[in-house]
């Protein structure tokens, strides 16, 4: 009978690496299922009836969540999101970001 074993800690992990404004650098995690629910919700997202402080607020608050799941340990907040980027900026990281979890979901090596 041959013995097998598995270790979680030796999987080879992929990373997102993003550059804030100020220069810091974030090794980005892949997303856990409840991220990755709000992410693919926020891509689909009416905008048009919502107001502008609603969707900032809402993307602010998904693009801190992704962010501080980070190697680094740093806690991102939405307060921080929302004064440093634009809408248009949050819906440009959200978009690259799932590009990247989509492509190593068929690319897991």
């Amino acid at each position: 009978m041959a013995n097998m074993n598995f270790d979680f800690n030796k999987i080879n992990r992929s990373f997102f690496t993003v550059t804030l404004t100020d220069g810091k650098k974030l090794l980005v995690k892949m997303p856990k299922k409840g991220t990755f629910g709000k992410l693919a919700a926020v891509q689909d997202m009416d905008t048009d009836n919502m107001t502008m402080d609603d969707a900032m607020d809402t993307l602010g608050a998904i693009v801190a969540e992704a962010l501080s799941n980070n190697l680094q340990g740093e806690k991102i907040t939405t307060e921080y999101i929302t004064d440093q980027y634009d809408v248009e900026e949050m819906s440009e990281f959200v978009d690259n970001y799932m590009a990247f979890v989509n492509g190593a979901k068929k690319n897991p090596n």
